[in-house]
């Protein structure tokens, strides 16, 4: 069965919905064509010249980004420029900015977990993921479809399944309403609440002899924190230079900090631009916060605040989540080749 640009999306979109993007962002599926067949995929930070050039070398019909291609409103579109070299290209693009910064297993999970943080937890928490607990009664012969149809449109689903009459009319006796009872299953599953039209569809695909009965209510408290960072434990406590050398290790990447730091024990994570977020990671009483770009006053605010703020570079600090990335489509799509192209060939760090 021919896999999609439109299929890829729905499961990125499981993985890192696009709603949860900021207002100001730009993720979703920016170029081409979603009915498009992919059989090559190239995952990448940004789109760039060298990054096309790559996809047509491999011969990929879709790029996977994380910063998106088209941020700004385009004013013009010229011959050299990457929008337009990307479409001539024949290319489609999705791109997963803020939405996957905040993702289980997106950008600050991956980075918590570089840097070897325990007891991790939400920061910059902006609410819940409202979720719905859904009920299905459909005939046994039916469950299994149904199950793999539901699993499909929300993604990973622990199902509660037990045996059920359900009542359905008997034919001959149609005029008269006459019921009889038949053995079924009812099947519980907690959805995403934004995905329920589209998992009842789902069900009703994987029976589509009658309608299923269903219901469905709002469990509230039990989604999932949406929060854009991470903060967690050290294994043991460093001194602020010792833990800047093991982060420029881990990252390979030139870091900066601040003077004047206490010893780092409690740790907060926000890749890329996150400098902002000083004062959050603070009142969660980390000790220190990595991010990749940072201002000079939020320097002196940290210092002044006894906290550690170390700018690993934007690059440095959102890379870790390609190959996971990459690892969670290959888990969609086997039928996909999936490669990475790690970029990283904008910037040049001079070491005396």
């Amino acid at each position: 069965m021919m896999t999609t640009v439109g299929k890829i999306y729905q499961a990125l979109d499981r993985m890192a919905p696009f709603k949860t993007q900021e207002k100001w962002d730009n993720s979703g599926l920016l170029a081409g064509d979603a009915a498009a067949s992919v059989a090559r995929a190239l995952v990448v930070l940004d789109i760039t010249p060298a990054s096309i050039q790559e996809a047509v070398r491999q011969q990929a019909q879709l790029i996977i980004s994380h910063h998106p291609v088209i941020f700004q409103p385009l004013k013009r579109l010229e011959r050299g420029s990457v929008v337009y070299e990307l479409v001539q290209s024949g290319l489609s693009a999705i791109c997963a900015h803020t939405n996957l910064d905040k993702a289980a297993g997106g950008v600050n999970d991956c980075l918590a977990r570089a840097l070897g943080l325990g007891q991790v937890e939400a920061f910059g928490v902006e609410g819940r993921q409202k979720v719905c607990q859904l009920s299905v009664l459909v005939p046994k012969s039916c469950q299994e479809a149904v199950c793999r149809a539901v699993t499909e449109t929300a993604g990973g689903c622990a199902f509660t399944i037990s045996e059920a009459d359900r009542f359905v009319l008997q034919p001959e006796l149609e005029e008269a309403g006459a019921k009889k009872a038949e053995l079924g299953v009812r099947i519980e599953v907690s959805v995403p609440a934004e995905r329920l039209d589209a998992v009842l569809a789902a069900v009703r695909n994987g029976c589509p002899e009658e309608e299923p009965a269903w219901s469905a209510f709002e469990q509230l408290g039990q989604g999932r924190e949406i929060a854009i960072g991470r903060v967690g434990e050290l294994a043991e406590e460093v001194a602020p230079k010792v833990f800047a050398a093991q982060v420029s290790r881990t990252l390979g990447a030139a870091v900066r900090l601040n003077r004047g730091g206490r010893a780092i024990r409690r740790v907060a994570v926000l890749g890329g631009a996150g400098g902002g977020y000083l004062y959050e990671a603070a009142a969660m009483g980390a000790d220190a916060l990595v991010t990749g770009e940072a201002k000079h006053h939020e320097y002196l605010d940290a210092q002044r605040l006894g906290v550690t703020l170390l700018d690993a570079t934007h690059y440095a600090t959102e890379q870790v989540v390609l190959e996971p990335l990459a690892d969670y489509l290959r888990r969609q799509f086997p039928e996909i080749e999936w490669m990475v192209y790690p970029g990283g060939d904008v910037l040049q760090f001079i070491e005396e």
